[in-house]
């Protein structure tokens, strides 16, 4: 399992914080992947009578058991509230409902300042700062301050707290509005929306039909939604396809009229379907898989640029060769995946037209009575699978992309070479430096 921290372990550690900080466990045991999987508490907060901060530091271990300081991640779990211990947050909640900045900051931000200096002598390094509900609210503030000065990236569930844009000095708002990918915001249809919260700053994922005030743990897969696991509990989500959406709005409309019998199931998934397009624009296009590839090299590539700027010495000579590798893999991930994206995306719009042309013909013939046979034949022709699919143009779509899909393959094979070439040279010079007399 790599060891970088992802989305999938910010959201489930959120959730298991407020009982793990109450305890003296010096680690804290996570569900990811469908395996458990231990992590190492660095620091932890928890509340007490006059305090409501609930936080803990986590880095995950190596094959030794040791923990890997060089991927920390700080998470804040949300609002204390009643059954909880300590001190209860609904006072600095209604600061954020007014638009203010929940006190509970200065708290987290002292945190996140002491797991700094834990880490410190081990040369640590925090990767990611997460927050859900109230601390969620607090991210956008987290983000701007200390993300651009520590390059961490900041991820917020269902935040909570009105304006939060607001309580960024002027450069933090210039910084956050021109690197949205280190604000990563996901929003739940849940009375969380109530606080009066912003869908601008970030890269914001809009989640519809959950319900729920939640971390949407159990749908997270590495660093991306499962947007199978999504559909099959009639939730929508960005970048669904047309089948994923079909089959999500069915869900929801069957879940949503088992209370009335006079519903009609079917009417209410296609206008569930519409209801998509008119909150995401469009189904996706892409591939989910290359996506998904895509996001974690590009995950590793920015971590190595990182670490090159303060490495030194042969240390930055081996990541410069590791970071060429990662392209390499990067562009051999991609052109593979585009060839069958193209392949997939062809396959998928000749279906959706011969369904089109279908239904045409249905409805042509339902009205037949009323016209003449020639009729019926004119009005249709037009709309024929054989009129509506170029397959001259798909042919040369197909070559195109094994074209670009090849120069993408040799352009790895010689990256890959410069990537040896590099480590090869950094070893003649340390040979030669040692047998000089």
């Amino acid at each position: 399992m790599s060891r970088e921290i992802t989305t999938e372990i910010l959201a489930n550690a959120i959730d298991e914080t407020k009982d793990t900080v109450q305890t003296k466990n010096t680690n804290v045991r996570l569900k990811i992947q469908g395996k458990k999987t231990d992590f190492k508490i660095i620091h932890k907060a928890a509340s007490t009578q006059s305090s409501q901060l609930n936080a803990m530091a986590i880095a995950p271990l190596d094959d030794q058991g040791k923990p890997d300081y060089n991927n920390v991640a700080v998470v804040y779990a949300g609002t204390n509230s009643f059954g909880d211990e300590g001190k209860k947050g609904f006072e600095t909640a209604g600061t954020a409902f007014v638009g203010g900045l929940s006190e509970e900051y200065q708290e987290a931000e002292n945190f996140l300042k002491q797991t700094q200096q834990k880490i410190a002598s081990q040369n640590g390094t925090i990767t990611d700062v997460a927050g859900f509900s109230q601390s969620g609210g607090y991210m956008m503030k987290m983000a701007g301050k200390y993300g651009q000065e520590m390059g961490f990236r900041t991820t917020s569930f269902d935040d909570w707290g009105r304006n939060q844009f607001e309580r960024l000095t002027t450069s933090e708002k210039q910084w956050l509005q021109e690197n949205p990918e280190f604000l990563i915001r996901y929003q739940n249809d849940s009375w969380a929306a109530l606080s009066g919260r912003d869908s601008k700053y970030g890269t914001l994922s809009s989640i519809s039909g959950v319900g729920e005030h939640n971390t949407l743990a159990n749908y997270f897969d590495g660093d991306d939604l499962d947007l199978d696991r999504l559909a099959k509990d009639g939730i929508f989500a960005p970048n669904m396809t047309l089948e994923q959406v079909k089959l999500a709005a069915k869900v929801w409309a069957k879940k949503n009229g088992d209370w009335d019998p006079t519903t009609n199931n079917e009417a209410e998934a296609k206008k569930r379907v519409q209801e998509y397009l008119e909150l995401y624009g469009e189904f996706a296009q892409t591939n989910a898989n290359l996506e998904k590839l895509k996001s974690g090299t590009d995950k590793a590539i920015r971590s190595l640029h990182t670490k090159i700027a303060s490495a030194s010495g042969g240390q930055k000579i081996k990541l410069r060769a590791d970071l060429a590798l990662q392209v390499a893999n990067q562009a051999r991930t991609i052109g593979e995946e585009a060839e069958k994206l193209l392949k997939q995306s062809q396959q998928d719009t000749e279906q959706a037209l011969a369904e089109i042309s279908k239904e045409i013909l249905t409805s042509a013939n339902e009205i037949r009575q009323y016209l003449s046979y020639s009729e019926v034949q004119a009005m249709i022709a037009p709309y024929e699978k054989s009129r509506l699919w170029d397959e001259a143009q798909a042919s040369h779509n197909r070559k195109q992309v094994q074209q670009y899909n090849q120069k993408l393959m040799t352009f790895s094979e010689k990256l890959t070479t410069a990537a040896k070439n590099i480590q090869e040279y950094d070893r003649q010079a340390g040979n030669q430096l040692f047998t000089q007399k």
